[in-house]
């Protein structure tokens, strides 16, 4: 999965300078327990791009669900905790403790940093201080003419979410949760393993890597109440650049 890069960060400096100037039955269960295993969904025989596409597709299929563990990047950790329903987004992003809230609904995107959050933007404690009171804990609605903070979004756009670095490769089976899964290693890292559900759909389960690195997926095609928009008078909008 892609990390949340830097010009992202950068691109967010220059959001809260903005921002500052201007002070989101129970009879037919033993049936079940007889019943035979489900039936392989044939991705175990197919290359691993193949076995990737299908993943790919089957989760935009989905339209809906839910992604969360850690990533690293200079050899710092970010953890993600995002639920995802077609284009829109909810959830968080935490830097070590600085973290950053993101909403996204029917195209309109909102942030709300904490303190830390502010504070690893400007280690002064300025910006802090600043927007600490006049933000508060209300949401940051970006310009819609400002592209630059995509990034912070990116894990609804499954082919960025899922895009490997290398060749893939077929691993070894393995249960995840209690679903038969095969795994994808990512090209000459080892140590990076997509699995992939090989019973029903052929949902991406979980991305392993070192610990404290990791990534799961769960609850597709779930409806996510949260994710909706904002009061307005909980919103600030940025002006213009």
């Amino acid at each position: 999965m892609k990390a949340v890069s830097r010009a992202a960060l950068a691109a967010l400096t220059v959001t809260a300078a903005l921002l500052a100037g201007c002070s989101s039955n129970d009879d037919k269960a033993p049936a079940a327990a007889a019943s035979a295993a489900p039936a392989g969904n044939g991705i175990a025989d197919l290359e691993g791009a193949a076995i990737l596409d299908k993943a790919k597709t089957a989760l935009k299929a989905a339209k809906s669900f839910h992604v969360k563990g850690a990533i690293s990047q200079d050899e710092s950790v970010t953890n993600l905790d995002l639920k995802i329903a077609g284009t829109d987004v909810g959830g968080s992003i935490d830097f070590g403790g600085a973290k950053l809230e993101l909403l996204s609904v029917g195209g309109n995107r909102y942030m709300r940093p904490n303190a830390a959050f502010w504070t690893m933007m400007d280690s002064s404690g300025q910006m802090a201080k600043t927007l600490g009171s006049a933000v508060g804990t209300k949401w940051i609605k970006p310009s819609s003419q400002d592209t630059s903070l995509g990034a912070f979004f990116g894990a609804a756009d499954v082919d960025e979410l899922l895009k490997p670095s290398g060749t893939l490769t077929k691993g070894e089976a393995k249960t995840i949760d209690g679903v038969p899964a095969i795994g994808l290693v990512d090209g000459d890292d080892k140590d990076t393993v997509l699995y992939v559900a090989t019973t029903g759909e052929p949902y991406p389960l979980k991305m392993e890597r070192p610990a404290p690195e990791g990534l799961t997926f769960s609850e597709f095609g779930q409806t996510f109440a949260e994710i909706k928009e904002p009061a307005a008078t909980d919103v600030i909008e940025m002006p213009k650049q």
